[in-house]
């Protein structure tokens, strides 16, 4: 516990450790922010992991095949189609939801399930790099990858462009009568139905915009984290980005606390594992810790 505090402490004495939580929390906004819209909407995205995955892994592969583009031009159609791809997944379970009354808890979690054992096949063979050791696709290229801003931490401009985000979500979320709509249809949704909201729009809509920000967050780690997708990178981030959206009572306003915060927590763990020589992943227990703790007071409040 005292090597735990110390950890906690060092983050912010140490460039790398302090810009590495700091871009763990850029991805953490995007993706939470993803969790919350699906939320406040009445629904639940749990199949972030495969979303996210998928954006990486059409990153890694596109910016391959894009190596003779203009990196601003390649950059824009490779997170638009992270975007639109992961986007689509999600939207799957809408559809499913719409036309044949299935949960969408319960489809978005099993195309993810589905998804994330297709793309590791992938990596581990066609499109694997077979010059190194590791289980991934080939390293983009240096021209495609976003400019650290606090070396050698991964810190890139992405942590502006998610701190927007979440000002924008909230400012969409409380102030459009489009996020009232979305608002309402989340807490009384056959209230909703007989006020004249379409249904399918919020539904759709939603679904669709959330699944794209999780692309964006894979497409995100890719370029400017890992500049690679290697097997099993989007674990990390699935269920964390439900933690902070919970944390932060799916308030986008909030999601940027929230989302720094576990960062802080799992930043410290991960060094306290590294450092310990741990036989157990401390990170993924302060996870499941802190998701228990919240989703109780959570669910009562759904209940009542």
């Amino acid at each position: 516990m005292t090597l735990f505090f110390s950890s906690l402490a060092s983050i912010f004495s140490t460039p790398y450790y302090f810009g590495l939580m700091l871009n763990t929390a850029s991805i953490f906004m995007c993706t939470s922010f993803s969790a919350a819209l699906c939320i406040k909407s009445g629904e639940f995205n749990l199949g972030a992991e495969g979303q996210i995955y998928t954006g990486g892994f059409i990153c890694a592969i596109f910016l391959e095949a894009f190596k003779n583009l203009n990196p601003i031009l390649a950059l824009t159609i490779v997170f638009l189609l992270a975007a639109v791809s992961s986007g689509t997944i999600a939207l799957i379970s809408a559809l499913l939801k719409k036309y044949r009354n299935a949960s969408f808890l319960l489809t978005s979690f099993i195309i993810s399930a589905a998804i994330v054992p297709l793309i590791d096949g992938l990596i581990s063979g066609p499109f694997r790099n077979t010059s190194v050791n590791l289980l991934s696709t080939a390293f983009i290229s240096k021209k495609f990858r976003l400019p650290q801003l606090l070396p050698p931490s991964p810190l890139n401009p992405f942590i502006f462009v998610t701190i927007v985000l979440c000002l924008l979500g909230g400012l969409l979320l409380y102030k459009t009568d489009f996020g009232k709509k979305i608002r309402i249809f989340g807490i009384a949704p056959e209230f909703a139905a007989y006020s004249g909201f379409s249904e399918k729009t919020i539904l759709f809509s939603v679904s669709f915009l959330s699944g794209s920000l999780n692309g964006i967050a894979g497409a995100a780690a890719v370029a400017g984290t890992y500049f690679t997708c290697h097997k099993g990178f989007a674990a990390a981030f699935g269920w964390n980005a439900l933690s902070a959206a919970m944390i932060a009572n799916s308030n986008p306003f909030l999601l940027i606390p929230s989302s720094v915060f576990l960062s802080i927590v799992l930043t410290a763990a991960d060094k306290t594992s590294l450092f310990s020589n741990s036989g157990f992943d401390i990170s993924s227990l302060i996870q499941a810790v802190i998701l228990f703790l919240i989703s109780i007071p959570f669910f009562r409040r759904r209940q009542k």
